[in-house]
């Protein structure tokens, strides 16, 4: 059996009518192959197959990419992160041993490099109006469109929540980021952080409860807050991280 292939050629080597194209011969075995599976990639890429491991990147870099920005609020340093990922990800992929989902497995590399370079930058300063962590604020109905106080008001709320969120401890932060800004579900968090549900559960009602303590807006609510919090913020011992 015969397939037809079609060749570039220039349209007046054809003639009028042709469009620039002429039909050409190929026997079927030399027909376009299937594309591999992502199986087949990793079982290429453990054997020491760079190019199948580079195909695997460019499967998942997008979603590894949208990991580091939402965790360091940086385009540069999300770069950075994320090819320092793929650099520990082919130099680890022969051990990777498949009881987790690949994709899983370079989100948990990802993670540890993005707190490497959270640990290494020591940030303290006020959090960034711009951090892509925290959603922009929508727009009221209420308001004109080009009210400025009203714009400059929600600007100053959106940086206060990106500056509580920066204030929260790491597990917590890592917790916030992943499941209420990147909407992963709490079974896939727990599995890429190495915890139970139940810990993602704990962490997030804990963020909850202090992102309301820092965002309390009377002093009142403050002290009491204080006082509320005395005592907690360890995580439970049958809950930690193994």
């Amino acid at each position: 059996m015969q397939a037809f292939a079609t060749l570039p050629t220039t349209a007046a080597s054809m003639g009028p009518g042709w469009g620039g194209l002429v039909l050409a011969w190929r026997p079927a075995s030399e027909t376009r192959m299937p594309e591999p599976t992502e199986a087949e990639l990793l079982e290429a890429a453990q054997a020491g197959d760079r190019r199948a491991f580079s195909r695997l990147v460019r499967l998942h870099q997008r979603r590894v990419y949208a990991c580091a920005v939402s965790m360091l609020g940086d385009g540069g340093d999300a770069d950075d992160a994320v090819q320092e990922t793929f650099v520990r990800a082919w130099r680890a992929i022969a051990r990777f041993d498949g009881r987790s989902q690949l994709s899983t497995w370079l989100y948990r590399v990802c993670v540890n490099v993005c707190l490497n370079h959270i640990r290494k930058r020591k940030r303290h300063d006020a959090a960034d109006l711009a951090d892509p962590r925290v959603p922009e604020p929508k727009a009221d109905p209420t308001q004109g469109s080009n009210d400025p106080r009203h714009a400059l008001e929600a600007r100053q709320l959106q940086g206060r929540i990106a500056e509580a969120v920066g204030g929260l401890s790491e597990s917590l932060r890592t917790t916030v980021i992943m499941v209420l800004v990147d909407g992963m579900p709490q079974k896939e968090v727990a599995e890429i952080l190495g915890c139970s549900e139940g810990t993602i559960a704990w962490r997030i009602h804990e963020a909850r409860r202090r992102l309301r303590i820092a965002l309390a807006d009377t002093a009142d609510d403050g002290d009491a807050s204080a006082g509320e919090g005395e005592g907690e913020g360890a995580e439970p011992a049958g809950r930690r991280a193994s």
